[in-house]
């Protein structure tokens, strides 16, 4: 008798041979390691014990339904003209950590219309390629040791070249001529010194250069007016000026960060109206003009960080207000700023590491300010009026101030400010009052201060607070502390630690692979140990805390530390979350035994099937008796489902009655399963 498989079980079955058979070991080259994954169509060689040459035979095992074909750690000494012939699908060929002798020019010109990408990383040739390729797009040398840029004058298709961290010193004016339809070169992190001016002019769809990390001394560069994308970064260039500029009129992005350029002309960004993104930092800029910008009103980023600059220009338009939403001027040596009244979209400002000591009225005008770091300045007082104009901002930094006792009120106006930092800033206490709330704050970090105390009170203005970091300030051991404890602990606010990892709730936080969050150790090292008294150290204590009853019975005007105590340990028994763990144990035991069971069952009866040892009918099973129609008065008659004699049958001969539970031999049953 065969068994009919669960259609489950068959399609588990089923997937996991899919699954196995997706990457799998096959020998495609002798003395090779090989990888196939029949999902991706990728194939990779790697790890060979002795030098490849490529030929047709020495890839007859590799599928000719390959897409991607992927060398790593291997020596080829020479690739044939021929090697790939049959790989119709190829779309990818990649080299990397190897070495390869010579390559044929038509090695990748013959029967590959779907290869589009060559990709030869770490690879050491003992002879500069080159190759042909009436499809090939995308050519990558990555870390090859190259002197000079291969010969591609049988690349007509190609659009991007990465010659990056190469050893090239020169390039040739007709380099890229044939080339017409390149549209992206990468050469960063060369030896180049100068580039030729027209080396581009015949590559109309031109439009990403990346030369980072090379010793430019000048950069001019003719007809290149689809260029859009310019990296010159760490290239030590001293002067920048139109001339560089007046040729590149699509460019929407500029980095010259990293550079030593002291002073821009005034003129230098005009033929660049579309300029979306402007990188200046790390440069030597003492001054910037107030017309620098004038014609960039487009500018959505400008970043000026670690420039020696004093002060900022107060950047005038011509015309309209600029569209910068992000400006940043990190560490760059200022005293004050009143600049920003042409930026009212600024929605990230950056200031952090400067001298600025009064920043009352310098942000009126930017309604839709969001994320403002004014960290490690000389700032001592926050007016009240200093962010009544910012009701969108939602991240302040004003970490490594010597700020005064702030009062609440300032920050009362800021709608939807999520994040607070007023660490390392010498405050003894946090407010000066405790007259108004912060409305939407969730974070409130405050460490590294000299905070002696921390009231309930203190932390009650902060109704939706959700994480407080108060490590390394000297807080003493005082009557309040168990009340702020237990504050914090009710309305589900955690040291930072901690509260980096919560899940939302205290119930679902595990620390030390405890089954059951223990809060004390959350605060116990912000506190000296004596701090800690005794019912403290009950996990269950803080675990059957309820936020609510907590608030109703909480008020420091008319109770004393006793009554608040007693007022939260008095509340319900009932721990959710213990009970939640005890529920999700029991019903995982549950239905484990059930499973255990119900398997153990079907296997017994497939097993007696199996061995023909199981007979229903012989079994001594309860019986149950039908009566016959026509049985004597006063038994009940049968629902219908018995065969009731017709009246023609009633004439005839009686038909004899048989036990249908008496059978000689089992009854033969068939399967509808051949």
């Amino acid at each position: 008798m065969k068994m009919r498989m669960h259609p489950f079980y068959l399609l588990l079955a089923v997937a996991s041979t899919a699954l196995a058979k997706t990457a799998t070991q096959t020998s495609c080259i002798v003395g090779c390691k090989c990888r196939e994954d029949t999902r991706t169509g990728i194939v990779r060689i790697h790890d060979c014990d002795s030098p490849l040459v490529l030929t047709p035979e020495a890839l007859a095992d590799v599928s000719k339904k390959t897409t991607t074909l992927s060398f790593k750690n291997v020596e080829i000494t020479h690739i044939e003209g021929d090697a790939f012939k049959g790989f119709e699908d190829l779309e990818k060929v990649i080299v990397e950590d190897s070495t390869i002798g010579s390559i044929d020019s038509s090695a990748f010109d013959s029967g590959l219309p779907e290869l589009g990408t060559i990709n030869f990383s770490k690879v050491t040739f003992a002879e500069v390629p080159s190759l042909a390729s009436q499809y090939l797009e995308e050519l990558i040398f990555n870390d090859c040791q190259l002197s000079k840029v291969p010969n591609l004058e049988q690349l007509p298709a190609l659009d991007f070249l990465n010659l990056a961290n190469n050893l090239i010193k020169e390039i040739d004016e007709s380099t890229f001529v044939h080339v017409t339809g390149l549209e992206e070169v990468n050469l960063s992190n060369n030896s180049i010194t100068k580039l030729p001016p027209y080396l581009f002019a015949k590559n109309e769809d031109f439009n990403t250069l990346n030369l980072d990390d090379n010793p430019l001394e000048t950069f001019v560069l003719e007809n290149c007016s689809a260029l859009e994308l310019l990296s010159l970064r760490n290239c030590k260039l001293t002067t920048f000026d139109s001339g560089a500029t007046k040729n590149l009129k699509s460019l929407t992005s500029l980095d010259l960060s990293g550079n030593q350029i002291s002073v821009l002309p005034i003129d230098v960004f005009e033929p660049i109206p579309d300029l979306n993104f402007l990188n200046l930092s790390n440069n030597k800029l003492v001054e910037l003009d107030d017309d620098i910008f004038a014609e960039n009103v487009n500018l959505d980023r400008i970043v000026l960080d670690n420039n020696p600059l004093d002060h900022l220009p107060k950047f005038q338009a011509n015309g309209e207000l600029f569209k910068t939403y992000t400006f940043s001027c990190k560490n760059c040596g200022l005293k004050s700023i009143d600049v920003f009244e042409n930026m009212r979209d600024l929605i990230t400002l950056d200031l952090s590491n400067n001298q600025i000591q009064d920043i009352d009225g310098i942000f009126t005008k930017m309604q839709a300010l969001k994320e403002l770091s004014l960290s490690n300045n000389q700032i001592r007082t926050v007016g009240v009026n200093s962010f009544a104009a910012n009701s969108s901002l939602k991240t302040l930094d004003l970490s490594g101030n010597p700020l005064l006792p702030l009062d609440p009120v300032v920050f009362a106006t800021i709608s939807y400010l999520k994040k607070l930092n007023i660490s390392n800033s010498n405050l003894e206490q946090l407010w000066t009052n405790h007259n108004a709330n912060l409305p939407s704050l969730e974070e409130l970090y405050a460490k590294d201060n000299k905070l002696t105390v921390v009231t309930v009170d203190d932390v009650s203005v902060i109704p939706k607070l959700k994480l407080i970091d108060l490590e390394n300030n000297p807080l003493a051991c005082t009557e309040s502390v168990d009340d702020l404890i237990y504050y914090l602990v009710s309305k589900s606010i955690y040291p930072k630690d901690a509260g980096e990892s919560i899940i939302k709730t205290h119930e679902e936080l595990r620390s030390d692979g405890d089954v059951t969050y223990n809060p004390t150790r959350a605060w116990e090292k912000l506190f000296p140990a004596e701090c800690i008294i005794d019912s403290l150290e009950d996990p269950d204590a803080y675990n059957d805390l309820d936020s609510t009853s907590y608030e109703m019975e909480y008020n420091m005007d008319d109770k004393t530390d006793v009554d608040v105590q007693e007022s939260v340990l008095d509340t319900s028994g009932f721990n959710l979350a213990k009970a939640s763990y005890i529920l999700s144990i029991t019903s995982v035991f549950i239905l484990t035994a059930l499973l255990v069971l119900f398997v153990a069952v079907v296997i017994t009866l497939l097993i007696l099937k199996r061995n023909k040892s199981f007979n229903m009918h012989n079994g001594n099973l309860p019986r149950l008796k039908i009566p016959l129609w026509h049985t004597t008065p006063g038994q009940k008659k049968h629902s219908g489902s018995v065969y009731k004699p017709l009246s023609e049958e009633l004439s005839g001969p009686r038909t004899p009655i048989i036990n249908r539970y008496e059978f000689k031999q089992t009854p033969q049953v068939h399967n509808s399963i051949p």
